[in-house]
């Protein structure tokens, strides 16, 4: 089961893409640069996310289009080749994650508010330009990543899949490999444990979803 490809304009189009998989399969490096090319930001972007570190992220990435080199001949056509990375991706970050107890740092949460992105940090303090308002944010921030590196494994990488990157519970799923049931409850667990923390230090949840 593969996620579907978010198209942007750096990822080729699908048909192109085929040809270079097809003519990197056969051993055709100039090809594969060039799909290298086309998902590498797509690629370092998601490992950032899960990561938080610039570094990591950047060796993740490399990791993943090492592995994606060696595993080419694997590739199903009919998984777009994006989807197919990504997932690979999410299991370099998992080992990164195993070995060196690397966590999700201080970041944008997404959610969804009157059909646009918000930061449950904008909506938890005043949105005034004032000096006060600004460090009650940064301290807000660094709380909540104090809170999600404490977070276990799955919980934490659901949660950031969710509200770092803005994937569908279908997307996870598919990306984690597991059920859409699965990633709901993680992602409850972890929401409600963010949230009775900040509730514990601030007197009120943040409006997580």
């Amino acid at each position: 089961m593969c996620v579907n490809d978010r198209p942007s304009p750096e990822t080729a189009p699908a048909a192109e893409a085929g040809r270079l998989v097809r003519a990197a399969r056969s051993g055709d490096r100039e090809a594969f640069g060039r799909l290298v090319e086309s998902h590498q930001r797509a690629v370092t972007r998601l490992a950032y996310r899960l990561l938080g570190d610039p570094d990591d992220a950047d060796g993740a990435a490399q990791d993943t289009f090492i592995k994606a080199w060696a595993t080419l001949g694997e590739f199903r056509h009919e998984c777009p080749f994006g989807a197919w990375l990504a997932r690979i991706a999410v299991n370099q970050c998992r080992d990164r994650l195993k070995r060196k107890k690397v966590v999700v740092a201080e970041g944008r949460l997404r959610t969804r508010m009157d059909g646009r992105g918000v930061s449950p940090l904008e909506m938890a303090v005043d949105s005034s330009p004032g000096p006060e308002a600004r460090a009650i944010g940064r301290e807000i921030g660094r709380k909540i990543a104090e809170l999600i590196r404490v977070l276990p494994g799955m919980q934490r990488e659901v949660f950031a899949l969710r509200y770092y990157d803005d994937r569908s519970l279908a997307e996870i799923a598919a990306l984690c490999r597991v059920s859409v049931g699965t990633v709901k409850t993680h992602l409850f667990r972890a929401t409600q444990r963010i949230g009775r923390s900040m509730e514990a230090l601030y007197g009120h949840r943040l409006p997580i979803p």
